[in-house]
């Protein structure tokens, strides 16, 4: 070769005669060798490709590539069962496969209402009409699953509707809320709480809107990022998720529907309308009686004057619902799924609620895909979901989850979450189950954070919510997860545990939240200009997302999920206190207390697994599987006190507020009751539920876990 080599520089006679000595060709040998070498590291090959795979899929992440998904996502209105909602389905779909994704579509026949224009909401002197837009395609100004109807009363304002609220309004000396219309703004709770608290009231209808105390505090949109006193927050009522005909059973066209009286009994019970504030002015102002203190605004409480009339029309409609999966089989356990997911519906155009969660999933499918593409595996199946009709009451998951309850139960170690995941982000925060805290903090570390005045994202997010909380942590706070978006059926209905990602600001929620003004120009302007808290969120879930995928012992963490469980004992005590039911806790502890021991022992057997050098697959699934099923453990089949489609019994969402999480909620929801045999029963349970969790973590016999 080398002969050859020389031949071609011109050199050949002067070659042959040198070669004719014995030990020039070794020498000759050497120079070569010496020259390709030097050469080699003058042409290295480019970084990236000597990185590993994690670190390539990080680096491929795109805040330019993210800020095209947000424009593509939010360019037209695309509420669920729309024409353009459709078109986004089947663009994503094109997209997963170029990506490398093996998709597939889940389809369900579902049933949504639609406002027509004879809903209002007036006075005798003063009126507000349901207008449509056809030329834009914005859904008008409504509640979804509104009880359809007419009702007049005197008006009363109810703050936020919140439990409290309705408690200070009952303490008014002859004000009777038996009867009348309530006036409430949106905020601090899940609005169908509002309506549900309203109705417990004796109250005959509401009426909702954004106040400026709230999402008006400076200089408004498109000059501002704050909501102008014309925007109008479109939003679902209802407190029982899925599809409300097919409650419970996933929604096959052609199969069960449910009856109308079988529809009402789960459905809301009083009729509802949103306003602008602009017209909401006028309501306020009519308002006579006491004056509410500081916190409502010093408003007067009333009743009005006169009476207030709202008429409620809307129309069910039978619509398809499509969720989009997209799937990258994993090699070593590909029976072992780790699912992520953001919903692809919005109320309009939905730049930040759900385009910067689905736009960053669609960055990751992007991502993992191409290094899929050039020969990485993941040990897990990895299923990215594009969910359908989320705002209507997350429908498209619900579905999803009890056509494939089976599958799930047996397959699926975690399901990530995003939706709102940038808005106006000051501050990261994390709302998951307890074994995930480890997990997320460590690879949290190793992310850049967004702000230049912290080094890491986890920085970041420590100081922020020190800030925020006003409280000095030694770690950031990871927040009990509710319901309020997609996860809420996998852990609710199988006990698969979940973690949702996102950033918070100070104020209630960002201002412009399911009305016409989220669009991408208010997203470029005030959101995130440069799109830089997408990526690095986007970073921090593609390692979650890898972790979970591939390593080969899972980093979820049963015992943070036992340290919890102590430390809720405390809260439950206070709870107890209040209530002045009397229940001993004393085994409740002592069972939490030997279910640590138990988890200790298991944890030296995960280290032991970790030092060692030879090492057999059963051992790492029994392992993992304790690390991966805890939630399952918690899952009592019939549910809580009537809330069926709930049946975790150590987190659920709040009976007061569906946005909120609460813990030991069957024992809570007795407690604020004040029923003593109820509270009881469901300890009961409790107890049952933990010791469950304790055989479980004990057992060697991978045959028992489900």
């Amino acid at each position: 070769e080398y002969k050859s080599y020389l031949s071609m520089t011109g050199m050949k006679s002067y070659a042959m005669r040198i070669m004719k000595k014995s030990w020039c060709p070794v020498i000759l040998v050497g120079v070569v060798v010496l020259l390709a070498v030097i050469i080699g590291l003058s042409t290295a090959l480019p970084p990236y490709l000597n990185k590993t795979s994690i670190e390539k899929i990080v680096d491929r992440i795109s805040a330019k590539k993210i800020k095209e998904n947000s424009k593509f996502l939010s360019e037209k209105a695309h509420p669920a069962g729309s024409e353009n909602d459709s078109k986004l389905a089947d663009e994503i779909a094109i997209r997963w496969k170029d990506y490398g994704l093996n998709v597939s579509e889940n389809t369900y026949e579902i049933t949504l209402p639609r406002p027509t224009e004879n809903s209002y909401v007036k006075t005798s002197s003063w009126e507000y009409l349901i207008k449509s837009d056809e030329e834009s395609n914005i859904i008008p100004p409504f509640n979804a699953f509104s009880k359809n109807g007419k009702v007049s009363g005197l008006l009363v304002f109810a703050n936020y509707g919140r439990v409290e609220d309705f408690a200070q309004l009952k303490l008014i000396k002859g004000l009777d809320l038996n009867g009348k219309i309530a006036l409430c703004r949106y905020g601090k709770i899940f609005r169908g709480s509002k309506v549900q608290n309203a109705h417990q009231h004796g109250m005959l209808g509401m009426v909702l809107y954004s106040d400026p105390e709230d999402t008006g505090k400076g200089e408004v949109f498109p000059n501002g990022m704050w909501l102008p006193e014309t925007g109008v927050e479109r939003g679902n009522v209802k407190t029982v998720k899925g599809d409300l005909y097919t409650h419970l059973y996933p929604a096959y066209k052609g199969g069960y529907k449910a009856s109308a009286e079988e529809y009402e009994e789960i459905a809301p019970k009083i009729p509802v309308l949103p306003i602008p504030y602009v017209k909401a002015k006028t309501l306020i102002s009519s308002l006579e009686g006491s004056t509410a203190q500081k916190e409502w605004g010093n408003r007067n409480v009333g009743p009005s004057k006169e009476a207030v009339e709202i008429n409620v029309e809307n129309e069910d409609k039978i619509y398809d619902c499509r969720n989009i999966l997209g799937v990258i089989e994993g090699n070593e356990e590909p029976d072992k799924w780790i699912i992520i997911g953001s919903h692809r519906d919005a109320w309009i155009y939905g730049a930040s609620d759900p385009g910067s969660g689905m736009s960053i999933t669609m960055e990751l499918a992007r991502s993992f895909g191409e290094e899929y593409k050039k020969g990485w595996k993941p040990r897990r199946t990895i299923i990215f979901a594009s969910w359908d009709a989320e705002e209507p009451g997350i429908i498209g998951s619900y579905e999803f989850v009890e056509d494939h309850s089976t599958s799930l139960k047996h397959k699926a170690v975690a399901y990530l979450n995003l939706d709102t995941a940038v808005s106006k982000p000051q501050f990261l925060r994390i709302k998951a189950t307890p074994n995930f805290n480890t997990l997320v903090y460590e690879e949290a570390k190793l992310v850049d954070s967004p702000d230049g005045d912290y080094k890491t994202l986890y920085d970041f997010w420590l100081q922020g919510m020190s800030t925020y909380k006003n409280n000095n942590f030694t770690r950031p706070p990871i927040s009990t997860i509710g319901s309020g978006s997609d996860y809420t059926a996998f852990l609710n209905e199988i006990g698969i545990s979940c973690i949702d990602f996102g950033y918070i600001s100070d104020v209630i929620t960002y201002p412009v939240y399911h009305t016409q003004y989220d669009n991408f120009e208010w997203m470029e302007k005030f959101g995130d200009p440069k799109f830089k808290y997408h990526r690095q969120l986007a970073r921090l879930v593609a390692r979650v997302l890898f972790s979970l995928s591939s390593d080969p012992v899972l980093k979820l963490s049963v015992e943070n999920y036992v340290t919890k469980l102590l430390s809720l004992i405390d809260n439950l005590k206070s709870e107890i206190v209040k209530s002045g039911v009397d229940i001993d806790l004393t085994d409740l502890e002592d069972l939490c207390l030997s279910l640590q021991s138990v988890v200790l022992e298991h944890k030296v057997t995960k280290d032991d697994y970790l030092k060692s050098a030879v090492n057999s697959e059963d051992t790492l699934s029994l392992i993992n599987e304790k690390e991966a099923f805890i939630d399952r453990q918690f899952i009592y089949g019939h549910g809580l006190p009537d809330r069926k489609s709930f049946r975790h019994l150590v987190f659920a969402p709040s009976s007061a507020n569906t946005y909120a999480g609460s813990t030991f909620p069957g024992v809570m929801d007795a407690l604020a009751e004040e029923d003593e045999e109820l509270t009881k029963k469901q300890y009961g349970l409790l107890l049952s539920k933990i010791d469950a969790l304790k055989c479980f973590i004990m057992t060697n016999n991978k045959n028992d876990f489900l």
